[in-house]
């Protein structure tokens, strides 16, 4: 073993020093921005890579047959949330035995900053809204797989209100049958052949409620066409087959708002139960079945 003398030991002292002074002043500089846990997460993941990148995740089931339900836009926090109406999709899921829950995103109403919207809201704040929606999900979801994706209004907690606060992947950690896939997008894969696109865009609705869709299938190009679209965001209901892709806009658990009936945009509120048939060509039957809401 090699002795070190007296002027490599004094530079070693003296880089150890140094580091641990720039250690205390990053420490010390992250304690007075007053940044929360949330908060720093988001920059540093930021400063490797966008934390809203798509991605594609593997979910196999069965090897013919999968049956899943789906939801999106349940605005919780806004006054027409409906949770007796996300209540009773929690019992049909149930029984009707799914294999797992796809979510569309908008999970939480947010706080947009709009004019009046604070007025709209039984839950005001980030903290609130999440406390609210953590109890629903563990009440009425329980027992079931599920997997979800972030919209335009969850995104409000992380960048319009600066917050860094990713809604889903702190419901994953609070909820435990809960699974966070991604912001605004990410891809399933129940097959080699069978991908599944779950997709939340940020843009105004369209009069014909068919016209958003059929315009987000023609941009898919030839070889990223999934098997089975889902999107959330127009609170719309309907089924299309278009270029050879099952696609659903996947409805509201929220009425239609003060904002929505000015603009004559209608909210189609229910859930769907997918049964899909495939085999190693691919998806060979599938029956959508949109479950509305309704009054007993």
């Amino acid at each position: 073993m090699v002795k070190k003398n007296k002027k490599e030991v004094k530079e070693e002292k003296d880089k150890k020093a140094q580091e641990n002074l720039e250690r205390r002043l990053m420490f010390s500089e992250i304690k007075r921005s007053g940044l929360s846990y949330p908060e720093l997460k988001t920059l540093l993941k930021g400063a490797s890579g966008s934390p809203s990148k798509k991605r594609t995740f593997k979910h196999y089931y069965a090897p013919n047959h999968i049956k899943i339900g789906v939801f999106s836009d349940a605005h919780i926090g806004q006054e027409m949330f409906d949770e007796m109406l996300f209540e009773r999709m929690g019992k049909t899921f149930r029984k009707e035995k799914v294999d797992a829950v796809y979510q569309v995103g908008d999970i939480l109403e947010g706080m947009s900053g709009r004019g009046g919207q604070v007025y709209e809201l039984t839950h005001i704040g980030y903290k609130n809204q999440m406390k609210y929606a953590v109890k629903l999900f563990n009440s009425f979801l329980s027992g079931l797989k599920i997997f979800g994706i972030d919209g335009n209004h969850d995104a409000w907690y992380k960048e319009k209100g600066d917050m860094g606060a990713v809604v889903g992947e702190d419901l994953d950690k609070l909820v435990s049958n809960y699974t966070h896939l991604g912001e605004m997008e990410a891809d399933v894969k129940f097959s080699s052949r069978i991908t599944m696109k779950l997709f939340h865009p940020n843009d105004g609705t369209a009069y014909a409620t068919s016209y958003k869709l059929q315009k987000l299938i023609e941009s898919f190009s030839g070889g990223e066409k999934p098997s089975i679209l889902l999107e959330g965001h127009y609170h719309k209901a309907l089924y299309m087959f278009h270029r050879n892709i099952h696609a659903l806009e996947c409805g509201t658990l929220s009425g239609q708002t003060v904002w929505m009936r000015g603009k004559k945009i209608p909210a189609h509120k229910g859930f769907w139960i997918l049964d899909i048939w495939h085999n190693k060509s691919g998806v060979q039957k599938f029956a959508p079945e949109f479950f509305p809401e309704y009054i007993e």
